[in-house]
């Protein structure tokens, strides 16, 4: 038994979307692996461009150096020139100063001798140690004058000693490694290049399934709702006919069966179906044969007519035909010289969901079918029972 009848288009959309996806799913790992590739070829590059470029800087320092020999020997007596001349300058101000200061000794200390002569011992006292202060500062002017001089020797020296050392192979292996890593960095940046176009072709490809999808999605979406809401009015028509409860209606159980009765279950307790529900059959017509309000007996009673006049079947039986096997119902009522069978001996389930249909034609509902069932353009497809006489 089925509860709604399933909606083709939907069917089909669904099929689609779920192809849509797998292109876009399979699009996305093609541009995955592409990214990949191309980052890791990034990479590659940006390792050879830092090579080459610490191979330019060494190669352009040595030949700076190789340029700088030429003129080191300039450079080394102007740097010479520039200490002797500065020290001699300063020699000359500290002279100047350190005279300064010894007159000022000289002054203080006689100060100094007069006071004590003249029995003044304080003012002795603080003449002579302001001349030891000047005469420390002397020294001090002194001593750094001495420096400088010796600066100056040290400097004159060491510029006898040094001399320009040219060495031109250390520039030229150094501009060979610098080829070399020139070639590596194009090498790799081409790589890079392919790649990186390869994974743009791969980006559109990924983009326009995504598109695709996320269309076919939408469609999907649009017709699920257009497909809920028309289920949603038949689902509404059918239980108008059966005459359910709107408070009851949430949780109603709606079933249409393969011989064309529609059965709702409503009122159960926790769901529609649930225990103590009530039951309501449409036949294929959409008249309602049998009607039992929740927590109402079973029985007969509920059949809107009697049972004779509704017409109904046995129960399910079981047997053979000629040493075939077979399942079946007879009719009843207005359906008496029916026969519904089935091959083999199968379940209740099974039996409901497919079985052959065979008998008179009940002509004053049909008129325009032929006189057997079996030939009428219901049934005439009916492949359930294939034993004898079928």
């Amino acid at each position: 038994m089925i509860e709604l009848l399933r909606d083709s288009e939907l069917d089909a959309l669904k099929s689609e979307e779920k192809e849509a996806f797998r292109r876009k799913q399979e699009a996305f790992k093609r541009y995955r692996d592409a990214k990949e590739r191309t980052d890791e070829a990034y990479e590659v590059m940006q390792r050879a461009w830092e090579e080459l470029r610490i191979a330019r800087d060494e190669m352009n320092r040595e030949y700076e150096a190789l340029q700088q020999a030429k003129e080191y020997n300039r450079e080394v007596w102007d740097e010479y020139g520039r200490i002797r001349d500065y020290n001699n300058s300063r020699i000359e101000t500290l002279r100047y100063e350190a005279d300064c200061e010894h007159q000022m000794m000289k002054d203080c200390f006689e100060r100094a001798s007069d006071a004590y002569n003249y029995g003044d011992k304080a003012d002795a006292s603080l003449y002579s140690a302001e001349g030891h202060e000047h005469k420390d500062r002397r020294d001090e002017l002194n001593a750094e004058i001495g420096a400088l001089i010796q600066e100056i020797r040290d400097a004159k020296e060491n510029a006898k000693w040094r001399a320009p050392k040219v060495d031109s192979s250390v520039f030229y292996r150094a501009k060979e490694a610098f080829n070399n890593a020139k070639a590596r960095h194009e090498s790799a940046k081409e790589r890079f290049k392919y790649l990186k176009e390869e994974r743009n072709r791969l980006k559109a490809e990924l983009d326009s399934a995504k598109g695709e999808h996320a269309r076919l999605k939408e469609r999907l979406r649009q017709r699920l709702e257009e497909v809920k809401a028309k289920r949603q009015h038949e689902r509404d028509r059918i239980l108008d006919k059966a005459g359910v409860r709107y408070s009851e209606r949430k949780d109603a159980k709606v079933v249409k069966k393969s011989d064309g009765t529609t059965q709702i279950y409503h009122g159960g307790i926790g769901k529609g179906d649930g225990l103590g529900h009530g039951h309501v059959a449409l036949d294929q017509f959409g008249n309602k044969i049998y009607d039992r309000d929740a927590f109402e007996k079973h029985g007969s009673q509920n059949y809107t007519d009697s049972q004779n006049s509704r017409g109904g079947w046995t129960q399910i039986q079981r047997g053979t035909i000629d040493g075939h096997e077979v399942t079946f119902r007879q009719g009843i009522g207005v359906n008496s010289g029916q026969t519904l069978i089935s091959d083999g001996h199968i379940s209740g389930k099974q039996f409901d969901r497919h079985h052959s249909h065979y008998g008179d034609n009940d002509k004053s509902r049909y008129p325009d079918e032929p006189d057997r069932i079996e030939d009428s353009s219901r049934h005439k497809n009916d492949d359930a029972y294939t034993g004898p006489g079928h």
